[in-house]
C-alpha cells in the first residue's frame, strides 16, 4: 500500500466529518438570531428592546426559524400560548377578587388576544397582510384591560406585566410579518 493512501483516506474522513457536522445547525441558529436582532431593533421603547431578545431567545422554534414565515408563525404561536396562560391567570383572579374590571380583562380582552393571535396564525401563509393587521390589533385587548383596571383604581403589577408582554408580542409579530411581506 502506498504511504499517501492512508493520509488521503484520513483527510477525506476528516472533511466528511467537518462538513456533515457543522453547516445546518449553525445556519439554522444564525437565521433565528439574525431575525431576532432585526425585529427587536425596530421596537421604539428601550425597555421593549431589552425584553425582546430575552423573550424570543427562550423559544426554540424561534431560534430554529430559517425564514420570516417560520419566524412569524413561531412568534404568533408564542403569543397565543402566552395569551391563553394570561387568560387562565386572570380567570383565577376573578374568582379571588370578583372585580368587574378583571372579569372584563379575563373574558373580553383576553378572548380577543387569543383569537387575534390564532386568526393571524391561520391567515399567515395565504394572507399575510390580514395576518399583520390581526397581529397588530391584538394589543387592543391588553390596552382595554389596562383602561378597565384604571377606571376601577386597580393597580396590579402582575396584570400590568402580563398586558405589557402581550403588547410586546403583538408588536414583534407585526414587525416580523412586515419583514415577511417585504421579502
Amino acid at each position: 500500500m502506498n504511504s499517501s493512501t492512508p493520509c488521503s483516506l484520513l483527510f477525506t474522513l476528516c472533511l466528511i466529518l467537518i462538513i456533515s457536522q457543522s453547516p445546518l445547525p449553525t445556519n439554522a441558529r444564525a437565521h433565528g438570531h439574525y431575525m431576532i436582532g432585526q425585529i427587536c431593533k425596530q421596537l421604539t421603547r428601550q425597555e421593549d428592546k431589552i425584553k425582546c431578545p430575552i423573550i424570543l431567545r427562550a423559544n426554540p422554534k424561534i431560534l430554529r426559524a430559517k425564514n420570516y414565515l417560520e419566524f412569524s408563525s413561531a412568534v404568533l404561536e408564542l403569543g397565543m400560548h402566552k395569551g391563553i396562560e394570561g387568560q387562565k391567570f386572570l380567570k383565577g383572579l376573578v374568582k379571588a377578587k370578583s372585580s368587574p374590571a378583571i372579569a372584563e380583562c379575563a373574558n373580553f380582552c383576553y378572548d380577543a388576544v387569543v383569537n387575534g393571535f390564532k386568526g393571524a396564525m391561520n391567515e399567515l401563509k395565504d394572507d399575510p397582510m390580514t395576518a399583520n393587521y390581526d397581529a397588530g390589533v391584538v394589543s387592543d385587548g391588553p390596552a382595554t384591560c389596562e383602561r378597565a383596571l384604571a377606571d376601577e383604581h386597580i393597580v396590579d403589577p402582575a396584570i400590568s406585566a402580563l398586558n405589557n408582554r402581550i403588547m410586546l408580542l403583538s408588536a414583534i409579530a407585526s414587525y416580523a410579518i412586515d419583514k415577511l411581506i417585504a421579502n
